[in-house]
Parts: structure tokens; sequence; C-alpha cells
């Protein structure tokens, strides 16, 4: 971009500045103050609503970051501990399996049902 093209966009940039000035002047001399107020309070209210909307979202962004990872703070974690496990042997784990089941409560008894 040279020094050309930037000239001639500050000047674009400006015309537009003062198209919507000369607007608002117009509309104010035509309609009155009420109108002018009435859209400014308009145009507040939706910034405002805009900008809470934005920080919901970045309270939920964070709270969705903080939840991934943990969770994946605890799949490397069962992750270590099986492969912490596996390491044993063979012999070792499926005695280890073994106790792990027969530690485990029956929640589903076949003859209650």
């Amino acid at each position: 971009m040279t020094d050309l093209d930037t000239i001639l966009a500050a000047g674009q940039a400006l015309a537009a500045v003062h198209g919507a000035v000369d607007q608002v002047i117009n509309a104010a001399l035509y309609y009155g103050p009420g109108v002018l107020a009435l859209t400014a309070t308009i145009a507040a209210f939706r910034a405002c609503a805009w900008a809470a909307d934005r920080y919901h979202q970045l309270l939920q962004d964070r709270a969705d970051r903080r939840a991934y990872t943990a969770r994946a703070f605890r799949l490397c974690r069962v992750a270590d501990s099986a492969d912490a496990v596996l390491a044993l042997g063979d012999n070792t784990v499926n005695e280890y399996l073994d106790n792990k089941l027969a530690a485990t409560p029956d929640l589903a008894p076949e003859e209650g049902r």
C-alpha cells in the first residue's frame, strides 16, 4: 500500500463520516430532536445488549475450556493408570482385573428381576 493509497482511503473515510453527519443533521432538522434522542437511546441499548452477549459468550467459552481441560486431564490420568497396569504383565493384569471384579458389588442381580 503506497502513500497515495493511504491518502485516498483516508479521504474516502472522511467523506463517509461527513455524509453520515450530514444525514444526522438533516434528520434533526426534519424530524426534531425527539426522534434523534429515541434513535440514540435505541442505538445505546443495542450496543449494550451486544456487549452483554459478547461477555456472556466469553464466560461460556472460558467455562467450556475449563471443562475440556479437566476432562483431558482425567483422560490422561486414566491412560497413565492403564499404562502402568499393562506394564505389569499379562498374568498380573488378569489378577488385577479379577480382583477389581470381585471387589465390585453386583448392582443388578438376575434372580430378583
